[in-house]
């Protein structure tokens, strides 16, 4: 009796497991069985499925792109919103049908957040690659106005930088007091004179220890300490 019990608990067990949803991030294969990230989903890459139901253009029409990606013209493909419009940093279209690179979508697309327009309108380029002494931009704007990667006649010529202490460099204000690399040749910009009277951004809030702004919505995100000193994650409301 008991080796009967046994035998109907694991076959309960096994239709439950494969009638659940597939973990957060993940979507279920047409097989009903495996599930993959859905960042892969219609990549226009290699299947991940076993079954190639992530790559079926059945599928793929009617498939929503997660949070941070963007549908190509086709409707088959979704590539990281990043990716749009990003001109000579890696020279070629990533969407299978190069709708991600024609001009005149490019000049209509605003860039994410990290990113900013080349002066000719069309390509979009990391902030942090301005005034970084290398040319980004196709037509060379990420350095027209600056020396040599530097601030040119001693200032910056943007709002949203600030000038290194050297007097050289202009850093973007969203990359001062991060806590990480430093981006000023000085290394002024992670200085913790400069950063204990550092204003944060909108949208950023400084660790308890005064030196360090990061985005407010990593406060209190159950994930590993964004503060250096952990700050973010102490004092957090119990779910």
């Amino acid at each position: 009796m008991k080796q009967i019990l046994v035998i109907i608990l694991l076959a309960i067990a096994t239709h439950t497991a494969h009638a659940e949803d597939c973990a957060e991030g993940s979507t279920k294969c047409g097989d009903g069985v495996q599930c993959v990230s859905k960042e892969y989903w219609c990549d226009g890459g290699e299947p991940d499925c076993d079954d190639g139901s992530d790559e079926a253009e059945s599928v793929c029409k009617d498939y929503t792109c997660p949070t941070g990606y963007k549908k190509c013209a086709d409707g088959l493909q979704c590539i990281d919103e990043g990716w749009w419009c990003d001109g000579i940093e890696d020279g070629d279209p990533d969407c299978d049908d190069g709708s991600d690179e024609i001009e005149s979508v490019c000049k209509e697309y605003q860039c994410t957040e990290d990113y900013t327009k080349c002066a000719d309108g069309t390509h979009c380029t990391a902030k942090e690659y301005f005034c970084d002494g290398a040319e980004d931009c196709a037509d060379g704007s990420d350095e027209a106005n600056c020396k040599g990667g530097y601030a040119a006649d001693n200032k910056c010529n943007d709002d949203d930088v600030i000038m290194c202490d050297d007097g050289k460099q202009c850093v973007f204000n969203e990359f001062w007091c991060t806590g990480q690399e430093a981006h000023c040749d000085d290394e002024s910009d992670e200085a913790d004179d400069n950063c204990l009277g550092y204003q944060c951004l909108e949208g950023y809030v400084k660790c308890k220890d005064g030196k360090q702004c990061i985005k407010e919505k990593y406060l209190c995100d159950e994930g590993q300490p964004d503060c250096h000193d952990g700050s973010d994650e102490q004092g957090c409301p119990s779910l």
